[in-house]
This record gives structure tokens, sequence and C-alpha cells, in this order.
């Protein structure tokens, strides 16, 4: 059963880790809309620090990642808010585990980007 989500938003411990979410989801868009321009080039999709450049292909799959931390996301915190009334520790942990995704989306895009400069 859902919980009530303006009880759910107004916890300290899920508002805090939405707004960090949140914040980083506008950063790696603002980053790759700035850096990343349309072009009939194929551009670095992944990098590994042991094997380099893994991955590459056109400049629109770049948008792939930030949709997957959109989808990381809701799925945190609609899952989080159905558990918020039976284990709001579980909730706070999905909802931690959302920012810390974002955090390393972040560093990953940042990555990626700049060896495509």
């Amino acid at each position: 059963m859902f919980y009530s989500p303006k009880l759910f938003f107004k916890d300290p411990w899920i508002f805090g880790p939405l707004i960090g979410s949140v914040l980083s989801q506008l950063i790696v868009w603002w980053y790759i809309l700035a850096n990343i321009k349309p072009t009939v080039e194929q551009i670095f999709l992944h990098y590994n620090v042991v094997f380099g450049v893994d991955l590459i292909g056109d400049w629109w799959k770049i948008y792939y990642l930030p949709l997957v931390g959109i989808i990381v996301m809701l799925v945190n915190y609609i899952s989080g808010l159905y558990f918020y009334g039976h284990d709001k520790l579980l909730s706070r942990v999905l909802t931690f585990f959302t920012v810390f995704f974002h955090v390393f989306l972040l560093i990953a895009i940042v990555l990626i980007v700049d060896k495509n400069i």
C-alpha cells in the first residue's frame, strides 16, 4: 500500500537525496548539451580504465545514460513510496542509492564527454 506522498516527501532523509539526484541529473543534461554537438562522426560512448574506449556510436546515443538515470530515480522513488509505510529504512536506503548512482553517472558522463572533446 502506498503511503501519503505528502508525508513521504516531508521526510528529510527522502527529500534531501531527491534534491541531490535532481541537481545531479540537471548537471548531467547541461554538461552533455553544452559539449556534445550533432555530428555525422562516431563518438565514444563507453570508456573502461583497463581497456580504454570500448564502445563507439552515434552522437545521440550519449543521451541513453541520463535517461537511465531518470528511470532509476523514478523506480527507486516509487518503490520507496510503496515501502515507506512498512519499512522506512528500506525507503531511505533506496533514495540514498539513487544519489550514489547519480554521482557515478555524473563521473561517467564527465569522463566520456572529455574523451570526445
